[in-house]
C-alpha cells in the first residue's frame, strides 16, 4: 500500500507584499488619539440559568427519628385497641360496622391516660413538640417557608376536624394551639 501526502495541506504561508508592509508600519509610528482603543466593560452579573443548591437542606435525620417515634406510637395505639378488643372477645370488623359495641375497660382507660396525660406520648405538649421539630426538619430551618408550614399544618387539624364532625376534642384542640405558639416562637427567634 501506497500512501501520498497531499500537497495542499503542505502549503507555505505567502508573504505579503512590499507595499502592505510599509502601510503597515507606517500605522505604528501614528500617534494613539488617532486609533481605536479596546476597553474593558464590566458587564452586569448575568442570572445563572442552571440550578443553584438551595441554602436550607431537609433534615433527613430528624425526619426519620420523628417517622419512627411517630409508627411506634400508632404501634402502641393500635395495640392497645387489638388489646382491648381481644378480652372481649371481638374483633374489629365487628365493631366498625357497628354488629357489636365496644365498652372501654379499666385497663384500656388507664393505659390512654398515660399516653395523653402529662409527659405522656400522646400528650399535647409532645405532639406538638413533634409537630413543629418536623417543620423545621422539613424546611431545612428556613423560617421564609412559615405560611407554607403553618397553611398546611392548619390544614391537617382542618381534614381532623371535618372528619370528626366540625369540631375538634379539647386535646386536639389544645395541642393546635400549642403547635401555632410553638411555630410562631419558632418564626420569631434570630
Amino acid at each position: 500500500m501506497k500512501i501520498t501526502p497531499n500537497p495542499s495541506s503542505f502549503r507555505m504561508p505567502q508573504k505579503p507584499e512590499p507595499n502592505t508592509v510599509k502601510q503597515d508600519s507606517t500605522k505604528k509610528n501614528e500617534p494613539m488619539t488617532n486609533q481605536q482603543v479596546d476597553k474593558y466593560i464590566p458587564s452586569e452579573k448575568e442570572q445563572s440559568v442552571t440550578y443553584e443548591k438551595p441554602a436550607y437542606k431537609a433534615d433527613t435525620k430528624t425526619i426519620d427519628r420523628l417517622k419512627a417515634d411517630s409508627e411506634k406510637a400508632y404501634e402502641q395505639l393500635a395495640n392497645l385497641v387489638r388489646e382491648l378488643l381481644q378480652r372481649q372477645g371481638m374483633t374489629f370488623k365487628e365493631v366498625a360496622s357497628g354488629e357489636k359495641e365496644l365498652v372501654v375497660d379499666e385497663q384500656a382507660r388507664a393505659e390512654a391516660q398515660l399516653a395523653i396525660g402529662e409527659g405522656g406520648e400522646q400528650s399535647p405538649e409532645k405532639v406538638s413538640d413533634r409537630i413543629v421539630e418536623f417543620a423545621n426538619a422539613v424546611s431545612g430551618g428556613d423560617r421564609s417557608k412559615f405560611e407554607l408550614l403553618k397553611n398546611a399544618i392548619e390544614e391537617g387539624f382542618n381534614a381532623a376536624k371535618q372528619a370528626l364532625g366540625g369540631t375538634l376534642p379539647e386535646i386536639s384542640q389544645k395541642t393546635y394551639d400549642l403547635v401555632m405558639e410553638k411555630l410562631n416562637k419558632w418564626n420569631e427567634e434570630e
